[in-house]
This record gives structure tokens, C-alpha cells and sequence, in this order.
């Protein structure tokens, strides 16, 4: 019991080698001197697009074109990005071995007019300026074998939304490269990227088959030279991610968070079990009887709470309620990290948007 204090401690510095800062685009102006296509993969988004195409519309920095790649919807998805003004390419067959996404982005690169690729998730939208803020940025750079990502802020209006807070945590440091010693790794919702860059790279052909795709083009990607830069979409990209309910939200974070965890690095990795093994080890010794109580576990529960609000605050509108009481949501994303990792044990697929990956 003396001990556990000191050894549920080590989890605070374990934390800061997860995240110390999210670093976000600084304000910007418009940005009118690059043929940029935006590349949108779809598949029965039709209720997340008007708010994506609409942001776009009213954004001062104008694309070339803006694509909706249309991957086998069965709702008005197609319809509705055409009423809205977009583009709208109809995916061909997906050969076998690819994931619907990258066969999408990868149709949607190949029809592309510009010469600079913005591919965006259909559940983001830019909040006014954005757009302005993430070409300025890439332009900021002034190379064209820079790559950027951004992990959009989680826009939340839902109570049970609070829960993916260790989710988006552990998404941040695994790809995010904003902890001490790793590296950017790119984010699947949000990718600029020059042309040549992206082909040179294979572009999603080279990850044809990968759920995670971001994780490991991230790699071929340094590998042909290019730099990548990754940052939080607070005040530029945000989105609503669930807003069909819990059972959404438990497919979306199951189908393949084994994978990345897999593919962040054993330091990551490392630091993640120290981290998490030290918020439960706190919990579980302050919940002990104790006649003289716990003053010094007490201590170290406050100051995860704050880290994890630091944390959360930077990533999504988390309310302070959810932090204070932590092992909720850590509770469910163990849960649903658990059931991912037996299912995938058993040989069985997720489902997602009504197909396996």
C-alpha cells in the first residue's frame, strides 16, 4: 500500500509522453494561388454532407472542384452533393483486397483537376476561416513534399459522446506525433497532400487493404522523402462523428482500434499501458479501506483528472464532469477495446456502414 502512491505517479509523466501540446493553424487569410481538389470518399453520408459542403461553399479560399466519391451508397448521398453544387464520381467495383475508402480516395485522386489533393471524411466541416487557415498553413511551408493532417476537434452534442474521451486521446498520440517522442503519423479523416507527392507514394494503392490506411502510408510517405506535419483541427476542421447513437459510435471505435494500436509504436504503446494501468491501479487502491484513508493517492487522482481534461480539451467540447469521473469512460473504451480485440481473435470482422472491414 506504502508504494502504490509512487508507482500510480509514474502514470503522470507516462501521459506527457502521450501528448504535451496539440499544436493548431494560426489564423489565416484567404488562399487563392493553388489548384487544390477536395476528394471526399462517401458511403451513405447523406446526412453528414450538407454541413461539409456547405462550409466549403461559404469558405473565402476556393478549390478547383470539389469531389464526392460516391462508394456504393444506398441513401441520397450522391443526390444530395449534387444539389449542394459538388462533383460526384460514382466508384467503380471495389477489387477485391481494397477497403472501400481507399478505393474511393484512390478513384477520386486519379479524376482530380488540381494539383494539390485535400481529401476530407465526410462527417467533418470547417468551421469560417478553416479552409483559409489549412492552405495557408501547407502553403506556410513552402515545399510541396510537405504533408498535412489534421485531427478534427469532436464537435459533441450527445451526453453519451463524452465516453470516446480515451479513444480520442489515445488516436491523438498514436498519429499525432504530439508527445515527447513520437513521430507524426497522419490522420485518416484529413490529408493535404501535393499530387506528385501522393503518386510518387503510390498514394492509397500502397495501403489498398488497410483499415487505419493514415498509419501506414504515413511510413511509405517518409520513406519517399516527404515531411509530414500533423495538427488539431481546434478552430479550423471539426465534426460531429456520432450522431446515429451509441451503437454507431462502439462500431466506429471497435473496427480498428487493434490495428492502431499495433501500428503507433512500441513507445507508444509502452506509454499507453503504463498510463492506463495507472489510472485504474488509483482507482482501485482509493476504492481499498483504509482507516488512515489515502492523502497521497488522493493527490495523484486530482492530477489525473486535470491531466486528462488538459488532454480532452484540446481534442473535443469534454466536459469537466466527464474527467472528474474518469473511470467511466475508461471503463467503456476497455470494454470495447476488449470486444474488438476477441472478435478479432475469433477471426470475425466489424461491420461498418453495412459492409466488413
Amino acid at each position: 500500500m506504502i508504494a502504490a502512491a509512487p508507482f500510480c505517479a509514474l502514470g503522470l509523466p507516462a501521459g506527457f509522453m502521450l501528448i504535451r501540446r496539440v499544436p493548431r493553424c494560426a489564423q489565416a487569410g484567404p488562399s487563392n494561388n493553388v489548384a487544390f481538389s477536395i476528394i471526399i470518399p462517401a458511403r451513405n453520408e447523406e446526412k453528414n454532407l450538407p454541413l461539409l459542403l456547405k462550409s466549403i461553399a461559404e469558405s473565402a479560399t476556393r478549390p478547383v472542384e470539389v469531389l464526392v466519391v460516391d462508394d456504393g451508397s444506398t441513401d441520397r448521398t450522391a443526390a444530395m452533393a449534387r444539389e449542394l453544387g459538388a462533383g460526384v464520381l460514382t466508384s467503380k467495383p471495389r477489387p477485391e483486397g481494397w477497403t472501400g475508402k481507399c478505393w474511393a480516395c484512390f478513384q477520386g485522386a486519379q479524376q482530380a483537376a488540381g494539383d494539390v489533393f485535400l481529401f476530407l471524411d465526410a462527417d467533418t466541416y470547417f468551421v469560417p476561416g478553416g479552409l483559409d487557415r489549412i492552405i495557408a498553413r501547407w502553403l506556410r511551408e513552402k515545399d510541396r513534399s510537405a504533408v498535412l493532417s489534421l485531427l478534427p476537434y469532436h464537435a459533441m452534442s450527445a451526453q453519451y459522446e463524452q465516453l470516446s474521451v480515451f479513444f480520442n486521446i489515445l488516436m491523438a498520440s498514436g498519429a499525432g506525433g504530439f508527445g515527447v517522442f513520437s513521430k507524426p503519423r497522419l490522420f485518416g479523416q484529413s490529408l493535404l497532400i501535393a499530387s506528385e507527392t501522393y503518386f510518387t507514394a503510390g498514394g492509397h494503392a500502397a495501403v489498398r487493404g488497410i483499415v487505419l490506411e493514415n498509419l501506414r502510408f504515413a511510413g511509405i510517405l517518409r520513406s519517399t522523402g516527404a515531411r509530414l506535419l500533423c495538427l488539431g483541427g481546434r478552430g479550423t476542421l471539426h465534426t460531429r462523428m456520432f450522431p446515429e447513437g451509441f451503437r454507431q459510435m462502439s462500431e466506429s471505435w471497435a473496427k480498428a482500434f487493434i490495428q492502431g494500436a499495433a501500428d503507433s509504436g512500441g513507445v507508444i504503446l509502452a506509454a499507453s499501458i503504463v498510463w492506463i494501468s495507472a489510472l485504474w491501479s488509483t482507482v482501485m487502491v482509493l476504492v481499498m479501506p483504509r482507516p488512515t484513508g489515502h492523502p497521497g493517492l488522493g493527490l495523484v487522482f486530482a492530477l489525473f483528472c486535470i491531466q486528462i481534461a488538459y488532454f480532452a480539451r484540446q481534442l473535443g467540447n469534454y466536459n469537466l464532469l466527464g474527467c472528474l469521473f474518469y473511470p467511466l469512460p475508461l471503463a467503456y473504451y476497455c470494454a470495447t477495446f476488449g470486444r474488438s480485440a476477441f472478435r478479432r481473435a475469433i477471426g470475425r470482422k466489424a461491420l461498418w456502414r453495412g459492409r466488413e472491414v
